[in-house]
């Protein structure tokens, strides 16, 4: 997962490197089109839908807005999976419960010679990747690290019997994702969104009318905004970081 685009190259190149490592890898994206440098964006999916691959799974994740800089890589284990990524926040939706270990990618030997300052994906991230992928201990890519960076504000804000959060994605269809839990949402609540109320939560798309807003549970229970037949993002004014969101019991 990456936000390169298919443009360029940058996400072809990535397998290719792969590839030269561990020719029988079966390399498989989520998404390539994270908006550029949208560390919230890949948190959000990375976080829903990392879980449905099988175990064994190496996740080589990148959004690197901070490349070059002195931003750690991380190789992180957990009990089913292999994260590789940059230590921006893009790893940290992962239960502290379920990590095995955290090391820094900082042995060379499993990078590309000469290594680009500002390709990093291409010249550590996959290449740890792939050295995983074949078996190896996440130990020799480098030392144990005992945390990694968390992403700030990403969590819902709960004041007395309301919950208040935010768009963090916005998918293909126009669709809303917010930062508020499903599984947190109180019984018959009640959804405004940027003061504007629209009403309980739904079931799915079809119980309001055809260009109405609706608020529901989605595939990666978060509470999500949309408009039947429409675009929730131009519905409320195309700004995913002006739409505000609040739920409350009836």
């Amino acid at each position: 997962m990456t936000d390169f685009g298919h443009a360029d190259g940058y996400q072809g190149v990535l397998e290719g490197v792969i590839a030269g490592i561990n020719p029988a890898a079966r390399v498989i994206t989520i998404s390539h089109e994270v908006p550029p440098g949208d560390i919230l964006g890949g948190w959000y999916l990375l976080k829903t839908h990392h879980h449905y691959f099988p175990p064994g799974t190496i996740h080589l994740a990148i959004v690197d807005p901070g490349v070059g800089t002195g931003r750690k890589i991380l190789a992180v284990s957990t009990g089913r999976y292999g994260f590789v990524g940059p230590d921006n926040g893009l790893l940290s939706f992962i239960p502290g419960k379920e990590i095995v270990s955290i090391h820094a990618v900082t042995d060379r030997r499993y990078a590309i010679s000469p290594i680009s300052p500002v390709f990093h994906g291409r010249d550590i991230m996959a290449p740890a990747a792939a050295y995983l992928s074949l078996g190896i201990d996440p130990s020799c890519l480098g030392r144990a690290s005992r945390k990694m960076t968390a992403l700030k504000g990403i969590r819902s804000r709960r004041r007395g019997n309301k919950i208040y959060g935010r768009a963090i994605w916005v998918d293909h269809f126009g669709n809303l994702i917010s930062n508020i839990d499903g599984e947190k949402l109180p019984v018959d609540a009640t959804v405004e969104v940027n003061n504007n109320d629209i009403g309980p939560v739904r079931r799915t798309f079809s119980d309001v009318g055809r260009g109405r807003p609706l608020a529901y549970i989605g595939s990666g229970d978060h509470l999500e905004i949309a408009v039947r037949e429409g675009s929730a993002l131009e519905f409320f004014g195309g700004d995913r970081s002006r739409i505000e969101i609040k739920v409350a019991p009836v």
